[in-house]
């Protein structure tokens, strides 16, 4: 008998279930996308029940593709996008939007959290840097602006939580989504009450904490008959969707780093103990492991700008063309442009900046343009603009755990090769992308597949469950490496020039004063 792994996937931009069997072969899949809510530039909201329904319908479809097969589903493994959150009711059921891990909107709580505390204190205590991007700046801005959401939430959950509680019924979490809060003690693996306290959070309102791998409950026999799946299917909450990227490419050994690319890009490793970067660039989090961490650069927007130029600026004018693929064609376009996309150069900081800079003040840049550029010097300017960011982040994370040999990329920017060979000739490292490019899904079924018990530990899964015969690898070109170094210098420099003259500041002052008005 096949042993089957139905595992949820809800990113930013849309949800996927895949089903994966005990050797890590997806045999059914379908994906959803959905929009969320930019009330500004840097506000950003996301309506839960888009969440539920993709969750719905993803589920049906992937599970009515092995119909006959389905009684072989051994366990369901949830993994979400991380420090977005929903306040509910007792019965589930929000009280307002999602505030989105990407909304910049808690800027004054964040001074003031600076303020109070200290950013070496809260980053020692949580592993975290103070920044908006993280649920305590956010919590803070709904009690004081919306109060009667905040006293009317029962509890507020993550999205793998609200999942989970409309599988089960249970108000759970686990380690790694708890440790993206800024209320979590990375060093326990538990919720701090003493700074729960201190910040004015009622501990009552954050659900139990439980490891990453624990079984959260079993799906409802109405949620079954609604979904198609059979009954006594256990619910697995797998964990952070860049903690179970990081099992699915495989990254659980030293001298491999991983970098997952989707809306944002994350590069991380993993470590059996907490390791903190001396000048707060990088987080810790619990890994997916339970009982170990992983030390994580974030960047905000990466692959989202890809598919902001394309549904801008990519679109089909010619009838003949309307059925070609728009990111193929923007890959051939800027597979004609010389390195350096002929002196531009892209800052990618379309909503804030986080590692390595961490400025919530902010834009995007690009630099450098000329009467003599064309659509497609831009496009590849985006490519190496991602990937110059990126690089940067790997280099820090050298100098915190070793040196770095390899690089496993995935997510769905990585399906174009010439994105791949741009990373690796600006990492200077070799660059492998996995065959699947659903890596958290990948992740999460590693993580069911060990809980139910069908392999021993997480290092077995990977070995058996991780096709590491069939990655398809890049190799730097060393003169290409050389001359993206300098560029990556000048990269950096364009940031520090507007940062130190204070024109991101000025700026977001101006557009501050246009919004009171």
């Amino acid at each position: 008998m096949h042993h089957f792994f139905l595992c949820i996937d809800l990113g930013t931009t849309g949800c996927c279930a895949v089903i994966f069997d005990e050797k890590g072969i997806c045999v059914s899949q379908s994906y959803q996308e959905y929009q969320s809510i930019y009330l500004s530039s840097r506000w950003i909201d996301h309506d839960p029940k888009t969440w539920l329904a993709a969750a719905q319908k993803t589920i049906k479809e992937a599970v009515k593709k092995i119909d006959n097969n389905k009684n072989c589903i051994t366990a369901l493994a949830i993994t979400s996008q991380r420090a977005t959150f929903v306040p509910v009711d007792k019965n589930g059921i929000p009280l307002d939007n999602a505030i989105l891990w990407q909304d910049k909107r808690a800027t004054r709580e964040t001074s003031y959290l600076i303020e109070r505390y200290g950013m070496k204190k809260i980053y020692d205590i949580t592993g975290l840097r103070i920044d908006p991007y993280f649920a305590l700046p956010k919590l803070l801005w709904l009690k004081k602006h919306k109060p009667k959401i905040y006293r009317d939430s029962y509890i507020f959950l993550s999205v793998q939580d609200y999942i989970v509680h409309y599988l089960t019924g249970q108000f759970k979490t686990d380690w790694t989504q708890a440790s993206r809060t800024m209320l979590f003690n990375i060093d326990q693996l538990k919720w701090d009450k003493n700074l729960i306290e201190s910040v004015g959070i009622d501990f009552s309102k954050l659900p139990e904490a439980v490891p990453p791998g624990s079984m959260v409950g079993i799906v409802n026999q109405t949620v079954c008959e609604d979904l198609g799946l059979p009954n006594g299917i256990p619910v697995i909450a797998a964990g952070g969707d860049q903690q179970c990227a990081a099992i699915g490419l495989g990254v659980v050994k030293n001298g491999v780093v991983g970098v997952n690319t989707g809306t944002g890009s994350f590069v991380f490793t993993n470590s059996d103990k907490p390791i903190k970067d001396m000048n707060q660039r990088l987080i810790c989090s619990a890994s997916s492991v339970a009982g170990q961490w992983i030390l994580e650069a974030g960047i905000f927007t990466t692959g989202s700008i890809y598919r902001w130029f394309r549904d801008n600026f990519g679109k089909m004018e010619n009838k003949e063309e309307s059925g070609i693929d728009l990111y193929e064609k923007m890959d051939s376009e800027a597979e004609k442009e010389p390195l350096g996309a002929n002196g531009l150069l892209l800052l990618p900081h379309f909503a804030a900046s986080a590692a390595p800079y961490w400025n919530s003040e902010a834009r995007g840049i690009l630099f450098g343009l000329s009467l003599g550029h064309k659509r497609s010097s831009v496009i590849r300017a985006i490519l190496e603009g991602i990937a110059f960011e990126i690089a940067k982040n790997i280099d820090i994370m050298e100098k915190d755990i070793g040196k770095i040999n390899e690089v496993r990329v995935s997510g769905g920017i990585t399906k174009s090769e010439l994105f791949n060979q741009i990373q690796a000739d600006i990492y200077g490292r070799s660059v492998v992308k996995v065959v699947c490019d659903e890596a958290s899904a990948l992740g999460a079924a590693i993580v069911a597949a060990t809980s139910t018990g069908l392999y021993s530990n997480i290092n077995s899964a990977v070995d058996n469950m991780v096709n590491m015969k069939s990655f398809i690898r890049k190799e730097p070109d060393i003169g290409n490496y050389k001359m993206y170094k300098e560029l990556n210098k000048l990269h950096d420099l364009l940031y520090w020039s507007l940062e130190e003259s204070g024109v991101y500041r000025k700026m977001n002052h101006i557009m501050n004063l246009k919004k009171m008005k």
